[in-house]
């Protein structure tokens, strides 16, 4: 019995809610718009909040409310997490109200929504770029700012997704056995990203796809590419003495020498 009286309470109060909320979308004018919008934001009732905003916003353009309205509607599209539009409206907030005491939350809020719409790493980063670059430009203006830790830790969090994905794309290629553009991508990646933990292996996969182009080679190619796999490893072993591909490596230095040696051999037999 008093199970059911509360569930009857509970639908005559949301019911009642619902018919206040629909009273006053209809209702003439923004100033009780306004002040259910900024109620029902702090009950945390975000989508009746962001609702009002936007019905109310062309309405207070140039007016005292205009920049406490267009605040809390970006505000409140970030807690409804739709972080495309919040990303898009915090960045009119901060054109419009540069001098606003609001304007700091707004340019991390517009930088933190950028990171929040950054995909996984396997799919395209252009997002990750651009949310990369709005902390980066939030560090720079405002390096004392309460946020700049945070800032900090989500660029390096995003730095390290787009290395993830450069360096799968530089790998691809030596999955599909394109050995020559696996070279050239993984040396392009070192270039991009020189203190990735990545580059570690990438410089194994550099010499693992010029042995398997040497030893695949016309044999009047093998001698210059067998130097250059050598190279290759020199360079691996100077920067990565202990290495995990170590052995891996060693072993194809050392049939590098031997076919050297046998083609010095063969040369000297001619002559």
């Amino acid at each position: 019995m008093i199970y059911t009286l509360r569930i009857n309470l509970f639908i005559i109060l949301f019911l009642f809610s619902c018919s206040e909320y629909r009273k006053v979308l209809k209702s003439p004018g923004y100033e009780k718009k306004l002040e259910a919008a900024l109620n029902y934001y702090e009950d945390e009732e975000y989508f009746k909040a962001s609702t009002l905003l936007k019905d109310i916003k062309p309405l207070v353009k140039g007016s005292d409310d205009s920049e406490s309205v267009d605040f809390f509607f970006a505000y409140s599209l970030y807690n409804l997490k739709q972080y495309d539009l919040s990303a898009k409206y915090f960045k009119g907030f901060i054109e419009l109200f540069s001098r606003s005491d609001k304007v700091i939350e707004a340019e991390y809020l517009y930088a933190y929504s950028l990171y929040k719409e950054s995909p996984n790493s396997n799919l395209d980063q252009s997002s990750t770029v651009e949310a990369i670059s709005a902390m980066q430009n939030f560090i720079n203006k405002y390096p004392y700012s309460e946020y700049s830790i945070n800032a900090n830790e989500i660029i390096d969090e995003l730095q390290i997704k787009l290395e993830t994905k450069n360096f799968e794309n530089a790998k691809q290629y030596y999955k599909t056995r394109n050995y020559k553009s696996a070279i050239i991508a993984l040396k392009n990646f070192e270039n991009d990203f020189p203190d990735s933990s990545y580059n570690e292996e990438g410089a194994f996969l550099k010499i693992l796809s010029q042995y398997l182009i040497s030893i695949n080679s016309f044999e009047n190619l093998q001698e210059k590419r067998f130097k250059e796999l050598i190279d290759l490893y020199l360079k691996f072993i100077d920067k990565y003495p202990k290495s995990a591909f170590l052995i891996e490596a060693e072993k194809m230095y050392l049939e590098s020498l031997n076919l050297l040696t046998k083609f010095a051999e063969k040369k000297k037999l001619k002559i």
